[in-house]
């Protein structure tokens, strides 16, 4: 939230600034999705306590901007916001645990924001007063932050940036207590880590380590030591395997100085595992997640209280599939403390949690608008604060289908009376109708992907959540009932597809998944209209590409296009062809430069099979390109994003018109930082149609677009609007 990660992490909230819009292009917000209220919602950093009991935190979304806020709960659970960002120089989107001084100040990271839209780290001080204290540039010096600061002795601060830095991969960074910033270390997004999503800790010899999400031997993340001479060590390298992979959660310390945290993913039955290293780097795997009862995907690390219990969540699993909150004791038995239910007790619990001395868990919960509780000793909750939410959907972040009607189609992630997403339907009136509410359970949850229906007008989808194994499903919706037509339990078959499904004449669908397969790193499949699963190719993740997160195109002699997140030659993704008798060929393998690094998109293609798409990364200034390549794996950059007006973040793919020209949308960026739609000439001249200023007219536009027959266009944000959880919008030309 990954896309979530890790998406869903690097999401933002929006804020009210004045819209300019010329009259040949024109922005309708047709729906307002409902969610997110001023004092915050979708808390997904965890809490930290002072020694009153009082409880301080961040949430992503909600406060007076709809940016995000720094609250604190008393201990009679009354809510206070410290700050609430604005969604400009201050910040956007306050991300990491947060860490106090001896004064009370709080300290944090913003995951974008800043006077380059890049993150700040921040001072709050007692009064509730924000000091900007470093704003990231995006170049060398780093780019979204999303980890949290910890602070020395002398009052320095120590964190990690998700991105950036010279080789694009991130960079851990020291802040002295002047505001000057300097670069400890650079990833390179090879065996020594790519993309650190967690914070740092430091031993008592000044030493750091973290975990990064990639990169490393088996491209499965590390975990890693930086030394007071700036020098990295890989201390574990995931394979992906038995041992664990993709490690968001950071890394605690014993005082043997052996490392305890937990992977994402992988593990005996790719649900994530708890790990331990010892001083040697061995590495042994305490608890291995089914996904079922005892958990499965633990985003957050761990933390240790005296006896050597370790306690932490995991996101999914759980007797409701909503999340567990768990204790390993030091037999390695796991014990489930609590297992949400989706329900007012909350869903979703993303970040670790905090002890206090009698032994009572803390944390928070993300889904739908979010909670902090409270667990007892004695394993019973309380919800010590709700974050309110709604029930008509909310973070739409699949673009949408036009029928010939004019009515229009679509899925959002959030919301629902289950709180597990919804698919819905939008008249010309501009009137919602809920075809489906996903409870989070077998039936699927978080619909990532949009729609393709069929002549009979049902539509099929894909989740990437929820099912059998909570690995994701293929589904059908008719008459307002859904259909599982595929159950993924991310072994062979694949697991987690976050793109949507390509429909044939003979009604099988296929699609792709980001893990699972022989290798653990995704599949292409297809499903007959029986439900019969068939994986057509396993990804090995290494030269011929690893996580397909988009779905896929296809031409007329029945051959499939799609790209890689990540693999290829130089690690940083592919655009591949798969022949209808399996055989894949890699047309351009990115380099991580001037040319794109991770397609996050999929691709179109023109009559002579030219295929168009976009880069989330690299490129001249680093913020994406539209590439085009050939038949013959010819790569042209057609335009460099530069982060500023012109738009940064290019996550969806394209559609073209009859005269070739492209249009698409950036995340972030624009006039106002909150996303733009854009159209690309066959010239390479790019005009913004439109700057999303967070407001009424929406923000954060993550889907792509389609296009009528008259040229208008159409596309969902995921925040803004009347209720600040995304809009649909229509823009004439």
């Amino acid at each position: 939230m990954l896309r979530t990660k890790l998406k869903q992490i690097l999401m933002l909230a929006g804020f009210a600034f004045a819209a300019q819009l010329s009259r040949a292009q024109v922005e309708t917000v047709l729906h307002n999705f409902l969610s997110v209220p001023l004092n915050g919602a979708n808390p997904y950093a965890g809490v930290i306590r002072d020694s009153s009991g009082n409880l301080y935190g961040t949430t992503a979304y909600g406060g007076t901007y709809n940016a995000g806020v720094v609250y604190k709960i008393s201990t009679s659970g009354q809510e206070s916001v410290l700050y609430s960002f604005t969604g400009g120089n201050d910040g956007w989107q306050p991300s990491g645990s947060l860490f106090m001084d001896s004064s009370g100040n709080l300290y944090g990271t913003a995951v974008s924001g800043g006077v380059d839209h890049s993150g700040v780290v921040y001072k709050l001080s007692t009064l509730g007063a924000e000091t900007v204290l470093y704003s990231f540039t995006g170049g060398a010096d780093g780019w979204r932050p999303t980890g949290g600061v910890i602070m020395d002795a002398s009052g320095n601060l120590y964190g990690a940036t998700f991105a950036g830095g010279a080789s694009g991969w991130g960079v851990v960074f020291k802040l002295n207590p002047s505001g000057h910033e300097t670069v400890l270390y650079t990833f390179t997004g090879g065996v020594d880590g790519a993309s650190p999503d967690s914070g740092v800790i430091m031993d008592s010899a000044g030493n750091l380590y973290g975990t990064t999400f990639g990169g490393g031997a088996g491209f499965a993340g590390v975990v890693y030591k930086v030394n007071t001479a700036n020098q990295e060590t890989v201390v574990y390298s995931f394979r992906d395997g038995a041992d664990g992979g993709a490690p968001y959660g950071g890394v605690i310390m014993d005082s043997a100085g052996n490392l305890y945290g937990t992977t994402s993913a992988a593990g005996a039955a790719n649900a994530g595992v708890v790990y331990k290293i010892n001083t040697s780097g061995q590495q042994t795997v305490l608890h291995c997640f089914t996904g079922a009862a005892d958990g499965g995907t633990p985003y957050s690390g761990v933390v240790m209280d005296s006896g050597g219990n370790l306690y932490g969540t995991a996101y999914y699993g759980g007797t409701f599939d909503a999340g567990v909150v768990y204790k390993l004791n030091p037999s390695q038995q796991e014990t489930v403390l609590y297992s949400f239910t989706g329900g007012a007790d909350g869903d979703l619990p993303y970040s670790a949690v905090t002890l206090d001395s009698s032994g009572d868990v803390y944390g928070t919960t993300s889904g739908n608008a979010g909670a902090v509780y409270k667990i007892s000793a004695a394993g019973q909750e309380t919800v010590v604060y709700g974050f309110p939410g709604g029930v008509g959907g909310s973070t739409p972040e699949a673009g949408v289908f036009l029928d010939s009607s004019g009515n229009i189609y679509g899925t959002a992630t959030g919301g629902g009376t289950g709180g597990g997403g919804v698919v819905y339907k939008v008249t010309t009136t501009n009137q919602e109708k809920l075809l489906y509410n996903f409870p989070g359970g077998p039936d699927g949850s978080d619909p990532l992907s949009g729609l393709v229906r069929d002549s009979a007008g049902n539509f099929y989808g894909t989740t990437v959540a929820g099912g059998a194994a909570n690995q994701g499903v293929v589904y059908k919706v008719v008459s307002g009932a859904e259909t599982v037509l595929y159950s993924f339990t991310g072994g062979i078959d694949g697991g987690q597809p976050y793109g949507g499904v390509l429909l044939d004449s003979s009604g099988n669908l296929y699609g792709t998944t980001t893990r699972g397969g022989v290798y653990g790193y995704g599949v292409v499949y297809e499903v007959s209209p029986s439900g019969l699963e068939t994986v057509l190719y396993a990804f090995t993740g290494w030269g011929d590409g690893a996580s397909p997160y988009s779905g896929l195109s296809r031409d007329s002699s029945g051959n499939f296009y799609g790209t890689t997140l990540y693999g290829g030659t130089f690690g940083h993704g592919v655009v591949y062809k798969l022949s209808s008798n399996g055989q894949e060929t890699v047309l351009y393998s990115f380099t991580g430069g001037d040319d794109g690094s991770l397609p996050y998109a999929g691709v179109i293609l023109d009559s002579g099979n030219n295929l168009y798409g976009t880069t989330e990364n690299g490129g001249e200034f680093t913020e994406g390109v539209v590439y085009k390549v050939t038949p013959g794996g010819y790569e042209t950059v057609l335009y460099n994003f530069t982060g500023g007006a012109d738009g940064d973040f290019p996550q969806s793919g394209l559609v073209r018109d009859s005269s070739g020209n492209l249009y698409g949308t950036t995340v972030y960026g624009g006039k106002a930082g909150w996303g733009a739609v854009y159209k690309l000439t066959t010239a390479g001249k790019e005009t913004v149609l439109h700057n999303f200023t967070g407001g009424l007219d929406g923000g954060e536009p993550f889907a792509g677009l389609i296009r009528d027959s008259f040229g208008n266009l159409y596309g969902t944000t995921a925040s803004g609007g009347t209720a600040n959880s995304g809009v649909l919008f229509k823009i004439v030309q």
